[in-house]
């Protein structure tokens, strides 16, 4: 998929304990500013010994990411059922749009850690909080990544242990190395999110004691370096963390935080660097809102008026009461946002936000019987297009997107639309 085009959804993977995959829910979080290092040293290993894709393509395969570097070639990563320890992580491959999938080796030791049990639990499933769990990008079809977060080791079962993970591919998946941090980074986050596009691939990582900065390399090569002049540090209380980015082209948004709103943002400036950025919602409470872009000027926001025990702030659209959810737009790359309308009041917005579009919004929606939603003129008219629970939405182009559904509590599975979201199809692995 076209990273610039892709807007994930931040939220808790929380496993169910009887060794599946589980329901979603919401994990958000807060940050304050501190100074950073210019530089940060990745050490990588050589060549990781691969394992055979196993169990073979026409297994049951549940999805947990998916990415498209062009409208016919994807992947995506997921579990599927293994004699060894009964969920074990896979990955698939697409070619011809999604009509057909087939099985790609990952590195033996990275399969090792993911599908060891933990508590009972492999530990590619547990505590999947804030974007932790592993998660597959490529931002072209040789370079990729896996990358999140896994489970601690057997002496440090608890499900806040987790080790940040980072995992490149630069031929295809033929071979992969393992990323190992530098230094600073902490063991009880993973690595928040990492997207790639223009030439350039950015990762979110947890630094110091709280916190994140954000680390950039071309996307051919390992050569990582802190491209924020800030860091994004935690929030004092609330949620585990959570952050998120947006790339289109060379533009790009960063937001860190957790329920209690956005305390850490940035915006890539004209230079490649992170610099400090007021973010969609900061004028009407500061809640947690990673913005969709659908071009490098045309920005999308959903903001939750007074935010976390704030009072309804002067600056809310007539007519807005505490806790109601209004779309926020902008037209000059994220420069400044304007009130657009009331997303509404019959059920609540579920965290997962794209634009393929300028004015095509598609949203998920938490009520009975609803599921995705969207709209072709600018949120003013609004149409189910799927009922499900999503927890992932991206669009490759202005026509083709792809979602991620939380099937039941324990299968998830994929559906994509080839008319910019007005019609969605399953998707068979």
């Amino acid at each position: 998929m076209r990273q610039s085009m892709l807007v994930r959804r931040f939220a808790c993977r929380k496993a169910l304990l009887a060794g599946a995959r589980a329901g979603l829910v919401t994990c958000l979080v807060t940050g304050m500013v501190t100074g950073v290092v210019a530089m940060a040293t990745l050490v990588t290993g050589g060549p990781a010994a691969l394992a055979a894709p196993a169990p073979a393509a026409g297994t049951r395969f549940d999805p947990m990411s998916v990415t498209f570097v062009t409208l016919s070639t994807g992947w995506a990563l997921g579990a599927v059922p293994c004699a060894r320890s009964g969920e074990c992580l896979a990955l698939r491959q697409t070619t011809d749009a999604g009509r057909n999938w087939s099985a790609r080796p990952l590195p033996a030791a990275l399969l090792a850690e993911a599908d060891r049990k933990v508590a009972g639990v492999v530990a590619f499933a547990v505590g999947q909080c804030c974007g932790s769990g592993l998660n597959v990008r490529f931002a072209d079809r040789r370079d990729g990544w896996v990358y999140g977060g896994l489970t601690g080791p057997a002496s440090q079962p608890m499900t806040e242990s987790l080790q940040p993970t980072l995992w490149s591919t630069h031929d295809g998946g033929s071979t992969w190395q393992q990323q190992h941090l530098f230094p600073k980074l902490v063991n009880d986050f993973p690595v928040f999110d990492l997207e790639a596009a223009a030439g350039h691939v950015y990762a979110m990582v947890p630094y110091e004691t709280a916190g994140a900065i954000i680390e950039s390399s071309p996307v051919n090569a390992d050569h990582w370096r802190v491209s924020s002049l800030t860091a994004l540090s935690g929030p004092a209380g609330g949620s585990q963390p959570s952050g998120g980015i947006v790339l289109q082209g060379t533009s790009g948004w960063a937001v860190y935080g957790n329920d209690r709103g956005v305390d850490g943002s940035a915006r890539l400036d004209s230079q490649g660097q992170w610099a400090s950025w007021s973010p969609p919602c900061a004028s009407v409470g500061n809640s947690f809102a990673l913005p969709a872009a659908s071009t490098s000027k045309d920005l999308v926001a959903v903001c939750s008026m007074g935010g976390f025990a704030y009072p309804l702030p002067k600056s809310a659209p007539p007519g807005a009461i505490w806790g109601s959810s209004w779309l926020y737009f902008s037209d000059n790359g994220g420069k400044t946002f304007q009130a657009g309308p009331e997303l509404g009041a019959k059920g609540s917005f579920g965290d997962v936000l794209a634009s393929p579009s300028p004015g095509i919004i598609v949203v998920s929606r938490d009520y009975e019987n609803a599921g995705l939603e969207a709209s072709f003129d600018g949120g003013h008219h609004w149409a189910v297009v799927y009922r499900g629970s999503l927890f992932y939405l991206g669009f490759t182009s202005p026509t083709q997107g792809v979602g991620l559904v939380q099937s039941s509590s324990t299968t998830t599975s994929m559906i994509m639309t080839f008319d910019g979201g007005r019609h969605w199809s399953p998707v068979t692995f």
